[in-house]
């Protein structure tokens, strides 16, 4: 196989998985919304715990719209808390969908981005 062809192939699975993760990223900050605001919101400041959930997966967007695998990277390590959490309450609460969504989400966004931060990087390599 040629190297043209090669990173054509390339190029056809980043731009397969790339707006799948990103996809997955929004849908996972979606989901955090709306269980904090309108599923089951906590007593307290809902300003502030939003604050809290959202500002670590914050950090790596601007590495992710740059398409950066090292943004991914890091993404990857948050997300493990996500993961953590949504496992945490799926387990208090088996029969509540927040759980489950949250630890789902967050393993397929975890998969997806190390398949988008593989691709990327011998991408990167090859150019």
């Amino acid at each position: 196989m040629s190297k043209n062809v090669k990173n054509q192939t390339m190029i056809k699975k980043v731009a397969f998985v790339y707006p799948l993760t990103m996809g997955l990223y929004a849908c996972l900050m979606l989901t955090l919304l709306a269980e904090t605001w309108w599923l089951n919101p906590p007593p307290g400041s809902r300003l502030a715990i939003t604050a809290i959930q959202l500002i670590p997966l914050t950090l790596p967007l601007q590495g992710l719209l740059k398409r950066n695998p090292r943004s991914a990277a890091w993404l990857c390590f948050i997300l493990c808390f996500y993961f953590i959490s949504g496992v945490l309450s799926v387990s208090a609460q088996p029969e509540s969908p927040h759980g489950w969504l949250t630890a789902g989400v967050s393993c397929l966004l975890f998969t997806v981005s190390l398949l988008f931060i593989r691709w990327q990087s011998r991408l990167m390599k090859a150019s």
